[in-house]
């Protein structure tokens, strides 16, 4: 069974409490639902009836994948929204500067793909072409890249911010780059570069 993790969001600026707590549990809700899917994948009948159009494993399968990615997805996001470490710096500085030019250009781009998809925006290194780039998933398990291992990840789906942003998601953006740790996301580089 999986656990849901704990996160502190105590230095987190401009998200109310109630936002943060009820976006948690969301994520909870997709820790329950992938630990029922579980349950049900071990059991053999589920296995008796394999149609593409509709059957039990089919259902199973798809819960999986989306229950699956939305918790790694919610654990990555809430993990680099800290409020600390809010300057960037160290080697995620250098490789912003050298794929974007200044860290105004990756913001930018950073911020027009938010703006631009339903679900998430990640700036990612991908072992496979060796390569970093910002990318957006309509949903989370709709547009996964590969091998595309997270820096940043930011939740863009109109849960994480309507309690206090309405359909303001251009001030959630910001509000969420105002508590990106930069920490966090050095470290996730670290883990890679070494």
């Amino acid at each position: 069974m999986i656990e849901p993790k704990n996160y502190n969001f105590s230095n987190v600026k401009f998200f109310s409490p109630m936002q943060l707590s009820e976006h948690y549990a969301l994520y909870t809700k997709y820790i329950d639902c992938l630990n029922k899917v579980n349950v049900d994948l071990k059991q053999n009948n589920i296995y008796s009836d394999c149609n593409q159009n509709y059957s039990n494993i089919r259902s199973a399968q798809k819960s999986k994948s989306f229950c699956c990615d939305a918790i790694k997805l919610h654990e990555l996001y809430f993990e680099n929204l800290t409020g600390n470490n809010t300057n960037i710096s160290g080697p995620m500085e250098k490789i912003v500067k050298d794929v974007f030019g200044t860290y105004d250009n990756f913001l930018d781009k950073f911020k027009c793909i938010a703006m631009s998809m339903r679900g998430w925006v990640l700036f990612c290194y991908d072992k496979y072409n060796k390569e970093y780039y910002i990318y957006g998933q309509d949903s989370h398990d709709d547009g996964v890249m590969l091998y595309a291992e997270p820096l940043i990840v930011l939740d863009v789906y109109e849960h994480s911010y309507m309690i206090d942003y309405g359909i303001n998601r251009s001030l959630y953006i910001d509000a969420f780059l105002e508590n990106l740790d930069f920490g966090v996301v050095n470290k996730r580089l670290n883990s890679l570069l070494f």
